[in-house]
This record gives structure tokens, C-alpha cells and sequence, in this order.
């Protein structure tokens, strides 16, 4: 999967600000909520790496 365009860039970023108050440090590998914030960060990440490159 990836991001195709501003609006679902800026919805992940709300979204990932609602997991983070969902989960902490003593958070299980397995809790869903850290499994969906590591994945959607990726998408993030790629997604900024390509359209916000740091020179």
C-alpha cells in the first residue's frame, strides 16, 4: 500500500496521533494498535521521503 495523494497523507498523520495516545512504551508487540501505528508510519515515511525530500 501506499499513500496516493495530500488528503490521505494528512488523514494517517491524524490518525497516528490517535494511536499514539493509545499506546506506550509497555505496549504488547502484538496489541493492534501498535501493529497499525508501525505499518501506517512506514506509509508516512515513504510518503514524505518522496513528496517533503530533505536536501
Amino acid at each position: 500500500m501506499k499513500l496516493k495523494n495530500e488528503t490521505e497523507y494528512r488523514a494517517t498523520l491524524q490518525r497516528i496521533e490517535e494511536l499514539l495516545k493509545l499506546v506506550g512504551n509497555d505496549t504488547p508487540i502484538d496489541d493492534p494498535n501498535l501493529i497499525e501505528l508501525d505499518e501506517i508510519s512506514d506509509l508516512v515515511a515513504d510518503y514524505e521521503d518522496e513528496h517533503y525530500p530533505i536536501k
